[in-house]
């Protein structure tokens, strides 16, 4: 080994001990993990079983922290902008590239000022029309929207929302335009689907699959590339008609930016262990959920094409958030 090469390995042993031992003794005090959304939701839901299980396993208190409004950045950005030191961590959803796309003016880069943990878990959205209408099949659904531009109603759970993208790139890779209605929240959109006064609706499992079962809905298809685990008759959108279809929610844990590699390896190892306990699987899975826990990398990957993929979906489509 030559004399630079020796240098060099003096000038990094430093720092590398030194991550070492910070991820031996982390964490030595409360963890605060932000959650963007209020109580109540998915997000939040999760966040909770994942909190108890941190706690059990580090022996330090984790403090949920729900910072809801403007579609989700007001809690990312106080995530981002926390120390980078493995006391503060961010639970979201795919909320968090679509805002990227969505908002000209952040107070944070979602790429340069957040890092990937892992991605925790993913679930398909699922196209429901009313029981009584006459489309049985996706392609009738499409074949009466190429007929007639614009005539058909597309409900979705908001404007910039999960559905509502899922929406519009439906429409554009299908080549059938849709009117796409906005909604407050699915509620009011599933009451006036089965009202017939829209004609279908990209929701969630959770919300769909009760008004399927009860006869009011009739499912088309999910929109994951391959099939549901908790839904394993559903055919995909891409199987319906659509190839190359795939949209899912996603739920990402994230650190800031420039928090210690040790520190980070040290809370993908407790987040795989905690939630991959008995009790954890079942209560998740029960959302319809399929638990993913990849690694840093693996998530890092998915959140820069999804950065890309809903950037130019949104620009595309010249998509506005509300307000």
């Amino acid at each position: 080994m030559n004399k630079i090469a020796m240098t060099m390995m003096a000038a990094l042993l430093p720092a590398v001990l030194s991550g070492v031992a910070l991820a031996q003794s982390y964490p030595t005090k409360p963890v605060r993990l932000v959650v963007p959304f209020p109580p109540g939701g998915g997000v939040d839901a999760t966040g909770r079983v994942l909190g108890q299980k941190l706690t059990s396993i580090w022996r330090q208190q984790v403090i949920l922290d729900n910072r809801s409004g403007a579609g989700t950045t007001i809690g990312t950005e106080i995530a981002a902008r926390a120390a980078a030191d493995g006391y503060t961590l961010l639970l979201t959803n795919n909320a968090l590239a679509i805002s990227a796309g969505l908002y000209p003016k952040l107070g944070y880069d979602t790429g340069r000022d957040l890092m990937p943990v892992t991605e925790v878990l993913r679930q398909p959205f699922v196209l429901v029309v009313p029981a009584s209408g006459p489309h049985k099949t996706l392609k009738d659904l499409i074949a009466e929207a190429k007929v007639k531009p614009g005539a058909l109603a597309l409900a979705n759970t908001g404007i910039g929302s999960g559905p509502h993208l899922a929406g519009v790139l439906l429409s554009s890779m299908a080549g059938a335009q849709f009117n796409h209605i906005p909604y407050k929240g699915g509620g009011p959109a599933i009451q006036d689907l089965v009202g017939n006064r829209v004609h279908a609706l990209i929701t969630t499992a959770l919300a769909a699959m009760p008004h399927v079962q009860g006869g009011r809905l009739r499912a088309l298809g999910v929109t994951s590339g391959k099939r549901s685990p908790a839904l394993p008759a559903l055919p995909t959108l891409a199987e319906g008609g659509v190839p190359g279809y795939d949209v899912s929610t996603w739920y990402m844990l994230l650190a800031p930016a420039g928090t210690p590699k040790a520190v980070v390896a040290a809370v993908h190892e407790a987040t795989v262990t905690g939630l991959r306990q008995p009790d954890a699987v079942k209560i998740l899975a029960s959302e319809g959920a399929e638990m993913v826990l990849g690694t840093p990398a693996e998530a890092a990957g998915l959140l820069k094409g999804e950065l890309a993929r809903w950037s130019k979906t949104i620009r595309e489509a010249n998509v506005r958030p509300e307000g």
